[in-house]
């Protein structure tokens, strides 16, 4: 299996990969999710004018991560995002297994995901909305994308997301809670997003499930 998984890999690979590495980071950051005190996931990210990478490593016996690697377009849609999900993690000569590896690649009103997993490399396309935002579930940084395409000149107040886990497009609703809070609804889930005026997420609560998300570490907002 795990010869077939590689050689999996190296098949997706030939799809084209996301350089964002050598880009300069204009912003960066952890954020570190709790639920009712105790830390469950934790998201290490860093943001440049044309590209959000990050890694969401979930607090589990399996120890999953899921490394995602966007492309971000001047007008804030993000029309390509890559996600490899592994288990377990690295230490000497033992690396974390992968799990899975995506591409989603958005254009119009459709995404078309390549997947390479255990059961092979299959492709599935997708109706969305144009302009969808990819959506994680936990994942702050994608969030705040989807918060500042709301901040944009003539913005509508309901930005798309798609759901990377099952290829669904809800809506985000967004209003002002306060002075420098955000409320998201999506669903009927609600989070309560502190942010600033450039729109970088400085913290956020889902206050029906008893999560709460800190910011550590980063840079200044891009200008």
């Amino acid at each position: 299996m795990i010869r077939h998984l590689t050689a999996l890999m190296a098949l997706a690979a030939g799809l084209g990969s996301v350089k964002l590495s050598a880009q300069a980071s204009d912003d960066s950051g952890v954020f570190v999710i709790r639920h009712a005190g105790d830390t469950i996931a934790t998201e290490r990210f860093s943001r440049s004018q044309t590209a959000i990478e990050g890694t969401l490593a979930i607090r589990s016996s399996a120890g999953t991560s899921q490394r995602y690697s966007a492309v971000l377009a001047p007008d804030g849609t993000v029309p390509l995002i890559e996600v490899t999900v592994r288990q377990g993690t690295d230490s000497g000569r033992v690396k974390a297994r992968i799990v899975s590896r995506s591409r989603v690649i958005f254009k119009e009103d459709s995404a078309a995901v390549d997947e390479a997993n255990g059961n092979g490399l299959k492709t599935f396309v997708f109706g969305t909305r144009r302009g969808a935002i990819p959506y994680l579930n936990l994942s702050f940084a994608l969030l705040e994308q989807a918060v500042r395409q709301t901040r944009r000149p003539n913005a509508a107040s309901e930005v798309p997301l798609f759901n990377l886990g099952g290829g669904q497009t809800v809506s985000g609703r967004v209003a002002a809670l306060g002075t420098d809070s955000l409320s998201l609804a999506i669903g009927t889930v609600e989070y309560h997003l502190k942010v600033d005026s450039k729109g970088r997420l400085l913290g956020a609560r889902i206050p029906a499930q008893s999560v709460v998300v800190d910011r550590t570490g980063g840079s200044q907002a891009l200008p």
